[in-house]
């Protein structure tokens, strides 16, 4: 299967689940949750081969991704600590992945643009941290760690770019709607769905633009770990 239809078939299965999220369809939610990052992977996998650090890193975060959709389907504290701990494992990888491209980040050259991102981390704590008790401590990690993974994508592609900050959000609704009783956002669940589904989607395609690879040329290999794509490409935020 191509990576285009399989990015196709991502497409279908994100619209299905986020017209589930907003009829309270929950059979929709949980035929298409599971489907979601295979496929997204997919994607991936038929794009490239796995040669760098970022490919593999990203695959990794995808394969997270699908454990924290798994986890937090059931719904209770438990299940929600297993999701965090997932997608917690999730942001470690992009991070370790972003990081190789950090050199190209608009961040590493203008130190005052990292401050969005450490403003955004300590308004979400003190947003929340009435409702956290004792999850502020893994709320605030997962947090730093999520805008960690923001800033370093910066330096991979403007996709990613765009996609991590979609995915900030959408981790951000999804806390302040499941962790707080005083906070409300309209149609929660679907802006949740939305944002995470095209964010992730945008990461990778920024990381393949990133890497040389494309949805159309088939498994493209990449020569060495360190290999970079032209500035005009790379880098760009």
């Amino acid at each position: 299967m191509t990576a285009r239809v399989l990015l196709a078939a991502y497409a279908v299965a994100s619209v299905l689940n986020i017209a589930g999220q907003l009829v309270d369809g929950t059979a929709l939610d949980t035929a298409t949750k599971p489907l979601l990052m295979p496929l997204l992977l997919g994607v991936l996998l038929a794009s490239a081969r796995l040669g760098t650090r970022l490919l593999r890193a990203t695959a990794a975060a995808l394969v997270f991704s699908w454990l924290g959709d798994l986890f937090l389907m059931p719904g209770g504290d438990t299940w929600f600590l297993l999701g965090l701990a997932a997608f917690l494992g999730a942001q470690v990888c992009y991070c370790i992945g972003f990081a190789t491209r950090f050199s190209d980040s608009p961040l590493r050259r203008r130190r005052a643009l990292v401050a969005p991102y450490v403003a955004w981390w300590l308004l979400l704590l003190v947003v929340l941290g009435p409702d956290l008790g004792g999850m502020v401590v893994p709320v605030a990690v997962y947090g730093a760690v999520l805008c960690t993974m923001a800033a370093l994508a910066t330096g991979v592609h403007r996709w990613t770019t765009i996609g991590a900050l979609l995915f900030v959000a959408s981790d951000s609704v999804l806390a302040a709607t499941s962790l707080s009783d005083r906070l409300s956002v309209p149609a929660d669940g679907a802006v949740v769905m939305t944002t995470y589904t095209l964010g992730q989607a945008l990461i990778v395609l920024g990381v393949l633009a990133a890497s040389g690879a494309g949805l159309g040329a088939g498994r493209a290999g990449v020569s060495s770990p360190g290999a970079r794509t032209p500035p005009s490409t790379a880098g760009a935020a």
